[in-house]
């Protein structure tokens, strides 16, 4: 049976889910919403959806068997809720809520709807991080030593994002996810330095380093920041280094290699995470959603759990406050997924 999807903000990621749901064999997209009417009106009509300024008129009038949320995580979640509420399974965006307090209420709604829910942390359904993982639990490259992971971005997205987000929840919780899955070990302690540049008028960080202590005994680090000129041939710089005590796997570039030299300049377009082809989206995104349908349409476990994704986030709000203490904060134990 083909799911009846919609999505909720269709801003850039969010019109690519939609784009995905409309290009799949086994999804049909039935309707967007967002608060901003002209651009529902924009997504819907581009992709031959239905389009609504309110979710809860949406939720009214469409029967929905998933919906992706991708507003801003002030919205995520009172849209998750209407959505959930009326049995509609969730693909949600990541942070999932500014605070942990709202990402327990919301996983509590979740839970009380009955409904199957899953995060985009894209990236561990990208065959290198993937492999990975299988690296480690295989024990091909013996046992883990440490993680070394960067992620940066230019300024283009700290215009975009930093006014109203951080920085840590929004642009490393993708590498604090990779890095607790591929330890499978709880983070007993943390510590982070920022660095304030620009972003000070909104009172965020430009850049962030980071360490995490496993209670294996593995450590990692971490580098992210979105202080890059707009001139950077790579929009997204990114890297992964796993060293065990047998070997190790080093992911260097989203560009897969490939290099474009035209008379504007040399640009190394990421092929990664959602790339645009002949067939439509492609890479991480597409594989992620790709494989939620299956687990809805299988009655197996999602690709990633709620649970996961709180944890990252709780490692990301001990980032935090290692930030405004200027000093290391432990964790309480619990279970990395």
């Amino acid at each position: 049976m083909t799911l009846r999807a919609a999505v909720v903000g269709v801003g850039m990621i969010g019109s690519l889910h939609a784009r995905v749901y409309a290009e799949h064999p086994e999804t049909e997209l039935l309707a967007v919403a967002d608060t901003r009417p002209e651009r529902a009106r924009e997504v819907g009509e581009a992709l031959g959806a239905r389009w609504y300024a309110d979710v809860e008129e949406m939720l009214a009038r469409e029967d929905v068997d998933l919906a992706s949320i991708a507003t801003p995580e002030q919205g995520r979640l009172a849209a998750a809720r209407a959505c959930a509420r009326a049995g509609a399974h969730l693909f949600l965006e990541k942070p999932l809520a500014p605070t942990l307090a709202e990402v327990d209420e919301l996983i509590r709604e979740v839970e009380a709807a009955g409904v199957t829910a899953t995060v985009d942390f894209m990236l561990r359904s990208d065959p290198r991080y993937r492999r990975a993982k299988e690296a480690l639990k295989e024990g091909t490259i013996g046992e883990l030593c440490t993680i070394f992971a960067r992620r940066r971005l230019t300024v283009a997205a700290a215009e975009q994002y930093a006014p109203w987000t951080d920085l840590l929840i929004t642009v490393a919780i993708h590498d604090l996810d990779v890095m607790a899955w591929l330890a499978d070990s709880p983070v007993e302690r943390v510590y982070a330095e920022g660095v304030v540049r620009r972003c000070g008028r909104y009172g965020r960080e430009d850049a962030v380093l980071g360490l995490l202590r496993f209670a294996s005994g593995a450590a990692a680090s971490f580098e992210t920041s979105w202080a890059l000129p707009p001139t950077m041939p790579a929009p997204l710089d990114v890297s992964l280094h796993v060293v065990g005590t047998e070997g190790g796997v080093f992911l260097d570039g989203a560009h897969h290699g490939f290099r474009v030299v035209t008379p504007e300049g040399f640009f190394l377009p990421d092929l990664a995470h959602w790339p645009v082809g002949p067939e439509g989206v492609e890479g991480d995104l597409r594989a992620h959603i790709d494989r939620f349908v299956r687990a809805l349409r299988a009655g197996t476990p999602p690709p990633v759990s709620l649970a996961d994704a709180r944890y990252a986030q709780q490692l990301a709000e001990a980032l935090r406050a290692s930030l405004e203490r200027a000093a290391p904060v432990a964790l309480a134990q619990g279970a990395a997924s």
